[in-house]
């Protein structure tokens, strides 16, 4: 009986051992947003601040709200031009990876034929190159094919030049994502289409791409990023001109530094972070859903 009883009484550090578990999990989770949300807190409390404030004492709030540095930001350190040549040079890419990314994924998740393998094992291989590694010699072609046709440096300094290589860089990356999810995909659908009298391209348009909706959206999304952040093919192939906002923030930062101006510079940094933070916020949702789709697909 007394062993029987033993056995039944539960151990004691059992509970405090779970109770323990979860506080450092929650700890944990908590020491990784401070350090996440304290830096963009600072940047933006800094940003509507004077630069005399800030150098009197930069973990200070502002006396007063200063908007002047984003007005400074914004015109005269050309940050609106910056803008938009982000916004412009993101679309594209992101429409030119859609065109690419989705029929490649259908036909190599869909179909049977030979040499199929060896494609995908091709773009596959995608995954392990670091573009920070072949920007040169993209750059030494792109120069050379220009000079070979006549144009000079018309293929380097041109956004749609800069496009493909956004879009084809993260081809892999963007198949390997949905070609799961297309895989999963019941034939039923693709039997009923053909029923219909539907043909490939068809019941590819209307039939398997609306389906795959969430795992294209979650390509779009983790490519927006990407492509908004990027800095190395930008400023070898584009002109200061025509530069986008992370090359633009270099130069303010630069800029900012030798004139003392680091309001100014805070509040590039936070033009910069802005559109990025918002759109993960109202997407957030539809990337986790889109992950956990493609996963359980797989």
């Amino acid at each position: 009986m007394e062993k029987e009883n033993d056995k039944k009484q539960p151990f004691p550090w059992g509970k405090v051992g779970r109770y323990a578990g979860v506080a450092l999990k929650y700890a944990m989770l908590v020491i990784f947003a401070l350090l996440v949300l304290v830096p963009l807190f600072w940047v933006g409390m800094s940003s509507l601040k004077t630069t005399e404030e800030i150098n009197a004492n930069a973990f200070a709030f502002p006396s007063k709200i200063y908007f002047q540095n984003y007005v400074n930001a914004w015109n005269r350190a050309n940050m609106g031009s910056y803008f938009g040549h982000s916004i412009l040079l993101t679309a594209g890419s992101l429409a030119l990876l859609i065109v690419l990314a989705v029929p490649c994924s259908y036909t190599l998740s869909r179909f049977k034929f030979r040499g199929r393998n060896a494609i995908r094992l091709v773009f596959m291989s995608g995954l392990f190159i670091n573009i920070n590694y072949i920007v040169l010699p993209l750059y030494l072609m792109i120069f050379g094919a220009g000079k070979a046709i006549g144009v000079g440096t018309g293929l380097t300094n041109n956004y749609f030049t800069v496009a493909i290589l956004y879009a084809t860089t993260s081809l892999s990356f963007s198949i390997y994502l949905m070609n799961s999810y297309f895989a999963g995909l019941s034939p039923s659908f693709e039997e009923a289409a053909k029923i219909d009298g539907c043909g490939y391209f068809k019941t590819f348009l209307y039939i398997c791409a609306p389906l795959a909706l969430p795992s294209i959206l979650t390509v779009i999304l983790f490519n927006f990023l990407s492509y908004w952040n990027e800095y190395m093919l930008a400023i070898n192939f584009l002109s200061p001109d025509r530069s986008t906002l992370p090359v633009g923030l270099l130069r303010i930062m630069r800029e900012s530094k030798a004139a003392s101006d680091l309001g100014r510079m805070y509040a590039g940094l936070m033009l910069v972070m802005v559109p990025v933070l918002i759109v993960y916020a109202c997407v957030q949702g539809q990337l986790t859903k889109g992950v956990t789709v493609g996963g359980v697909k797989g």
